[in-house]
């Protein structure tokens, strides 16, 4: 047998872990919120994460120089949103479902970010478009429960916090986006998350950061879930498939993040995805591959 026909093979099923390992970070920080306040959390996870880059880092022979000076406000401007979306990621998992918060954060941001794109550059969008955007629109209210008037409505069930991330989580794409035109992905994800880690421990010192060590295995395998396998694992497993199978193949999977986060909620935590994760994730997908239809043929039409 060639080994290179089943090559292919290989990089598709590193996608899937790597969005598999993605999608599971749901239900893993699901585990530990509560246990700690988030910045005490959120500090532990950025400077575990970054040092699990290092080693990447040398293997991949990057170099950590930063060329201008407005790559420098990048990487701090990533580091503040990250630390942002955090927050939100954090605060929505206290009174949320990790499952229908991985749905509703993974298939709206993409809609936020493309419209965030076209506010920026001032275009309007076209008929199909509008459709994909008024789809996702009725998608994400769906998985909001608008209809919902009572005390486990928006507020109260963490998805204000969970739509919070993906409006935060928009504005960061676009600024790793502007980064990465000078520096590779590695290189700026180890730069958000040591200064991010530098940021939170300022922000953690009131509710003790040392007390992270009175806390047993299942808090720190969470821990190292988060920033070695889901972030560092994850990411550059990702960014190695499509390097070899191509970008448009490798973001189509990112599909499978909604997936697995619901599925990993379903197993390890026992929440049953509801009729309103299921429809609404469902019309969110469909208007994001709306979304990504239309600017691939605007890019072959130019």
């Amino acid at each position: 047998m060639n080994p290179n026909a089943t090559a292919p093979v290989r990089f598709f099923v590193l996608l899937v872990i790597s969005m598999v390992s993605w999608g599971f970070a749901w239900p893993s920080a699901k585990v530990i919120v509560g246990t700690l306040h988030p910045n005490v959390i959120i500090f532990w996870r950025f400077l575990a994460t970054a040092l699990s880059v290092v080693p990447v880092l040398l293997w991949k022979k990057e170099s950590l120089r930063l060329p201008d000076k407005r790559t420098t406000l990048l990487v701090f401007v990533g580091a503040i949103l990250y630390t942002i979306y955090n927050q939100f990621f954090l605060l929505g998992l206290s009174s949320g479902f990790a499952g229908a918060g991985g749905v509703l954060v993974t298939t709206i941001n993409p809609i936020f970010t493309y419209l965030l794109v076209h506010l920026v550059q001032k275009q309007i969008p076209n008929g199909k478009d509008f459709f994909g955007l008024a789809l996702g629109l009725v998608g994400g209210l769906v998985l909001l429960r608008i209809w919902e008037k009572s005390s486990e409505g928006i507020l109260q069930s963490g998805n204000i916090f969970f739509l919070l991330c993906a409006f935060s989580w928009a504005f960061l794409s676009l600024n790793s986006h502007s980064a990465g035109q000078k520096i590779s992905p590695l290189v700026y994800s180890f730069y958000v998350f040591a200064i991010g880690a530098v940021f939170d421990f300022l922000l953690a010192i009131p509710y003790g950061i040392e007390r992270a060590f009175l806390k047993g295995w299942e808090f720190w395998s969470q821990i190292l879930y988060l920033s070695v396998v889901s972030t560092t694992f994850g990411t550059t497993v990702y960014f190695y498939a499509a390097s070899r199978l191509g970008s448009r193949i490798a973001s189509s999977f990112i599909f499978l993040v909604p997936v697995t986060a619901v599925l990993g909620s379903w197993i390890f935590l026992g929440e049953i995805p509801n009729l309103a994760t299921l429809t609404g994730g469902t019309l969110a997908i469909l208007a994001v591959l709306i979304l990504n239809r239309t600017k691939k043929e605007k890019i072959l039409t130019d």
